[in-house]
């Protein structure tokens, strides 16, 4: 029930507008004008969400990566799109993101050109990895009376 409402209220929340945040599911791509505000999974410590965004570094576009390395681990991989790409070429940035305690771990992306640092960037992005419990994932625990 409590998956039911927190469902229902983000799909409100995207009908009315502000859809600022996402449930992440492994391998979903967002394009730049799909890309949520906020973007949360639920994992394991030590498991990773995975995902992709979209960018364009032909046009000197990319996403920065800030987050604390001792609540987590990145890996980004850059597809395509490269400087050497007919401009306007559109690429993609492939992220896998492994939290490493048990409270909310935080990465933030912002997708801007390198060298304009004074310009807000174009879009920005929160993810946020929530420590799961051994019950909220995969099969329920199977429970026997003795």
């Amino acid at each position: 029930m409590k998956m039911l409402l927190r469902r229902l209220a983000l799909a409100l929340a995207a009908f009315a507008g502000i859809g600022a945040m996402a449930e992440v599911k492994d391998g979903t791509t967002f394009w730049l004008g799909t890309v949520p505000k906020e973007l949360v999974a639920e994992r394991r410590m030590g498991e990773s969400v995975s995902f992709s965004l979209e960018e364009n570094a032909s046009t000197g576009f990319k996403w920065e990566v800030e987050y604390n390395t001792n609540e987590c681990t990145v890996v980004l991989k850059h597809r395509g799109g490269d400087k050497g790409a007919t401009c306007g070429a559109p690429g993609l940035l492939d992220v896998a993101v492994t939290s490493r305690i048990r409270t909310p771990a935080r990465v933030d992306f912002r997708y801007r050109r390198p060298w304009e640092k004074d310009v807000e960037p174009w879009k920005a992005l929160r993810l946020v990895v929530n420590s799961a419990s051994e019950e909220k994932i995969g099969e329920p625990p199977i429970r026997c009376a003795l």
